[in-house]
């Protein structure tokens, strides 16, 4: 079988819980991570773009995500971690943008718009800063109102509003500040 949606996500605890596109599993009747462990979608926030998933065999994250603890810097340069090319790829593909406004194009204060050209796969992906905490989750594109949005414009959900999230749905996450800039690669 191959899956009709291929979206990302990332851990969010070490109990294995993964944050992922609400959109991206709002129509599935079922979820898999890497096509092999089936999983749970145990709360969904429609209007932030968030979902969360709970897989049913028991996964222990070599790592899980640190969430920007503070207002980012305008203009910083941000990576978004996602399966690009739906799994075709044995790890994650990362694509570098700047972080261009705090807010969406129409004062949504949930947002953050990012100068990205993402992939429909990288939805649900984390957006890191330099210093590798997650400050977001990259949301799907959108052509709200008819629009269509020109190449290289994305959002990402914003970091506060992913831990209240998680918060409301019993999960602790993970917040620190920033740690400086690291090498790409690392």
């Amino acid at each position: 079988r191959a899956p009709r949606v291929n979206a990302s996500g990332f851990f969010v605890n070490d109990a294995g819980l993964v944050l992922t596109s609400a959109a991206a599993v709002g129509s599935c009747g079922r979820v898999t991570l890497n096509e092999v462990h089936v999983a749970q979608v145990v709360a969904q926030d429609a209007e932030l773009g968030l979902a969360l998933l709970r897989p049913e065999d028991q996964l222990a994250p070599g790592g899980f995500a640190t969430f920007l603890d503070g207002t980012p810097r305008l203009q910083s340069e941000i990576a978004v971690a996602g399966y690009s090319f739906g799994g075709k790829l044995p790890a994650p593909t990362l694509t570098f943008g700047t972080l261009e406004d705090l807010q969406g194009l129409g004062g949504e204060d949930t947002l953050k718009r990012l100068a990205l050209s993402a992939l429909p796969g990288d939805e649900g992906g984390p957006v890191y800063d330099a210093g590798g905490a997650v400050m977001g989750m990259l949301l799907p594109a959108s052509d709200a109102g008819g629009r269509r949005l020109p190449e290289g414009v994305s959002f990402a959900a914003k970091s506060p509003d992913i831990l209240g999230f998680l918060s409301a749905n019993g999960v602790t996450g993970s917040a620190g500040g920033a740690a400086g800039a690291m090498a790409p690669e690392d």
